[in-house]
């Protein structure tokens, strides 16, 4: 039989649907239940629905209904007038209490870890209810309940005071080392979501546990309501790092659920508010809600569209550039063969030229002699492109073999200028050499690699020099040990643009027609 006071003494009214009677002194205690659980449901359920697969999103949903039932609870609670529903939902609250904070944990391991604890987390968690299965029934629970107190406060033992209020707050403490563990730990960009979550998720749990704690030690029930608004707190930060930082990747349905959420908020204040005043302004702030709200979607709609498109353009840039390493790829292996099956006949012609030029198969007329030495310089200057062709294709394959040794450059230098001199003077160019080292002049480098440079370096100069001068200067730093060789001309010269672009591939400059059209742009890169 129902244990009910008689309400002439106490004026208890008879709850409708369990939690609306007038039992429940002003309209906060509604307003400090619903707003948190419905706007946490709001924003859950739509992280929820672009996540499906994510363990977070899930961890979120349930976190947000278990928060929901046990606010459901709680407003039978301050509704209820029967003795025996406050003890029975009094003693199930017990369980969805502790069990908010352990999903609340693996939630927090899910969104910063993406991964969730071990099964001997799992066990440990299990193990926790273990006292509530096993207690939950007994006095340990309630400890008495004084029906003759028109507040209809039930009196909690130990088992909330020393068991699931201590578990509550360990388990605080747990996530709070975890969530520094990881901002500390991971990506300097991730600080700050990261950061923010934490503090959403402590906010929320130790204001949930300091107004059940504030109750339990008599200390005022209403003044507990406030800590629901911890939830709140949290729904709104995770709904900042939804917009901010594409947290969840829930894209615009997390603008919508914004304006759903405070759209809530500010209409719930017009059935919480006693003043006409006061309904006033917030009606005016509902109806801007509404406008600036669907202006947010909007503005949100077209930047994610946008965003979207740019991803995907570098999606297909990324593709692109893929292909074309492989395009390029496939070009330097195809010059390398090409070059490599040309060369072969290339040294058969000039081989069979010279020999035609020496006399070898008779006398040749003075034209054809001519004739002969043009086929053998343009069967040179072929063989020389080819060896630039295989050079570059070397390089960009990584392939380039050096052999290092010991060697004078000056020398090598000097050597150069002797050899070309004769060269040079048939172009009526006067080539000088100067040596100004004070050391050794001794590097440690590829000496055929190094020759080819200082030749195609001397070479150029002779080709862009119409007129002048060529002078060639060995010189070395002692104190910074560096050998330089310097090749000065009185030539056509570049402008510090060109010089900039030269040593590029298949670059030459834009004077360089005009005195030499022989020139593949390849020499200076190489």
């Amino acid at each position: 039989m129902d244990k009910i006071i008689d309400p002439n003494i106490c004026g208890w009214d008879t709850a409708q649907y369990f939690i609306f009677s007038e039992n429940v002194f002003g309209d906060f205690i509604y307003y400090s239940h619903l707003f948190p659980a419905i706007s946490s449901l709001i924003i859950s359920f739509f992280v929820f629905k672009n996540n499906r697969k994510s363990n977070a999103a899930r961890l979120l949903l349930l976190m947000s209904v278990i928060f929901s039932f046990w606010s459901f609870f709680d407003l039978v609670l301050w509704a209820t007038e029967k003795t025996h529903y406050t003890m029975f939902f009094w003693s199930v609250m017990i369980h969805f209490d502790l069990l908010l904070y352990v999903i609340s944990f693996y939630f927090v391991c899910a969104h910063l870890y993406n991964k969730l604890p071990s099964w001997k987390i799992d066990l440990i968690a299990l193990a926790s209810f273990i006292p509530l299965a096993l207690l939950g029934h007994t006095r340990l629970n309630l400890a008495a309940f004084d029906f003759t107190n028109c507040s209809r406060e039930a009196i909690e033992g130990p088992l909330w005071q020393f068991y699931v209020y201590n578990v509550e707050l360990f388990i605080t403490a747990i996530i709070l080392i975890i969530g520094i563990y990881s901002i500390y730990k991971g990506r300097k960009e991730d600080r700050t979501p990261k950061s923010f979550f934490l503090a959403g998720i402590l906010m929320f749990l130790l204001m949930f546990s300091a107004g059940n704690i504030a109750g339990s030690l008599n200390i005022d029930w209403e003044l507990g309501q406030y800590g629901l608004f911890g939830m709140a707190i949290l729904t709104g930060i995770l709904g900042y790092l939804i917009v901010a930082y594409r947290t969840f990747n829930v894209k615009l349905v997390s603008a919508q659920a914004l304006v759903v959420a405070l759209w809530i908020l500010i209409g719930s204040i017009l059935f919480v508010a006693q003043s006409t005043p006061t309904k006033i302004v917030a009606a005016i702030t509902l109806v801007l809600i509404t406008v600036f709200g669907f202006m947010l979607v909007r503005s949100v709609k077209k930047e994610v569209k946008q965003r979207e498109e740019i991803e995907s353009l570098a999606e297909n840039l990324k593709r692109a550039n893929d292909q074309l390493k492989v395009l390029d790829k496939m070009k330097s292996e195809f010059v390398s063969i090409a070059s490599h099956q040309l060369r072969s006949p290339l040294t058969s012609i000039r081989g069979y030229a010279s020999m035609i030029t020496e006399g070898t198969y008779g006398k040749v007329p003075a034209k054809a002699q001519a004739i002969v030495e043009k086929i053998s310089e343009s069967a040179k200057y072929m063989a020389l492109s080819i060896e630039d062709y295989l050079n570059v294709s070397r390089i960009e394959a990584g392939n380039m073999k050096y052999e290092l040794t010991d060697f004078n450059v000056k020398e090598m230098a000097e050597k150069l200028v002797d050899e070309l001199r004769p060269v040079a003077l048939k172009k009526g160019l006067l080539m000088l050499f100067r040596s100004d080292c004070d050391g050794s002049c001794v590097v440690h480098a590829d000496i055929g690699k190094t020759r080819q440079v200082l030749m195609n370096l001397i070479d150029n100069a002779m080709k862009y020099t119409p007129k002048g001068t060529i002078t060639v200067v060995a010189h070395d730093d002692i104190k910074k040990k560096k050998m330089y060789v310097t090749i000065q001309d009185t030539g056509v010269g570049m402008s510090e643009e060109t010089v900039g672009e030269v040593f590029n591939k298949f670059v030459r400059a834009k004077n360089a027609n005009c005195v030499n059209v022989t020139g593949t742009g390849l020499g200076l890169y190489v």
